[in-house]
């Protein structure tokens, strides 16, 4: 028989958890509604992506820089060797199948096209999740790892990396991949998806690399107020740039933990008695 004591500290470690795990949860949902409103906001979509309704959110870490937040400009240098990816699902079910399909393609600068499609800098098949992690262990590298190189004067490039599910254990590489060459490898990223049967896409993220000074005038991109976002819990694109989107994100977390604290207060009170 457990004492009334031992029963009230049992429930209160349990609602402990309970909402913990919540305020993750809802920490993660605004993520993915600002990395949405991001890629909305750059022309991303339809551009690139027909649409973009992530379940879980991709974050890179490049060695020496940090953590990147969508669509943060960062210098060539530190973006010359394979980031560290991690990735968070919106919920338990999320993440099911075994294996991922990693792409990283060049989107250009925003409103530049080129009919050969996108460069790619990165696609590996059978990519795992362990610990939410991305792990390349066993898995099949099409394309390694190269760097930003944008032409000089060519405005700021959109490098965006998105997971994709594996729906076969071997996926064909796009069209004249592997390339034999350090010329550029173009694909176009819609038809390789549809072509390999890859899919649906789970999460993304993207940065900038520019180099010298655009010699036209780029699209204007939209910024992200994830205020409105908060205030709404809308999935629809809002406006702020990248540091006021982790700002904010951070912002939600210390509000959820503000909540528990309050919800937890009487039941420490009884404990105490």
């Amino acid at each position: 028989m457990i004492p009334p004591a031992g029963r009230m500290i049992f429930s209160l470690l349990f609602l402990v958890s309970f909402l913990a795990h919540a305020a993750r949860s809802d920490n993660t949902t605004l993520g993915i509604e600002i990395i949405r409103a991001h890629f909305q906001g750059a022309g991303l979509v339809p551009s690139l992506l027909a649409n973009f309704t992530p379940t879980a959110l991709l974050t890179a870490t490049y060695t020496g820089g940090g953590i990147v937040t969508p669509g943060q400009l960062l210098p060539k240098s530190w973006t010359q060797y394979a980031p560290n990816l991690t990735i968070t699902p919106a919920n338990i079910t999320t993440l099911l199948n075994e294996k991922y399909t990693l792409v990283m393609v060049d989107a250009w600068a925003p409103g530049y096209t080129d009919p050969r499609g996108q460069i790619c800098h990165w696609v590996v098949n059978g990519v795992t999740i362990q610990d939410h992690s991305v792990s390349m262990r066993g898995s099949v590298e099409v394309e390694q790892y190269r760097g930003p190189t944008p032409p000089s004067g060519s405005g700021p490039h959109r490098y965006v990396i998105l997971l994709y599910a594996q729906q076969f254990p071997t996926v064909p590489p796009p069209q004249g991949f592997p390339i034999q060459s350090n010329d550029p490898g173009f694909c176009h990223l819609a038809d390789y998806v549809k072509a390999s049967n890859i899919g649906p896409l789970i999460a993304g993220t993207y940065f900038t690399v520019e180099e010298g000074v655009a010699s036209f005038t780029p699209s204007p991109t939209s910024p992200v107020v994830t205020s409105t976002l908060l205030a709404s819990g809308s999935s629809s694109p809002s406006t702020s740039t990248s540091a006021g989107a982790e700002a904010h994100h951070n912002g939600a977390f210390s509000s959820s933990s503000n909540h528990l604290t309050i919800l937890l207060a009487p039941f420490l009170w009884l404990v105490a008695l």
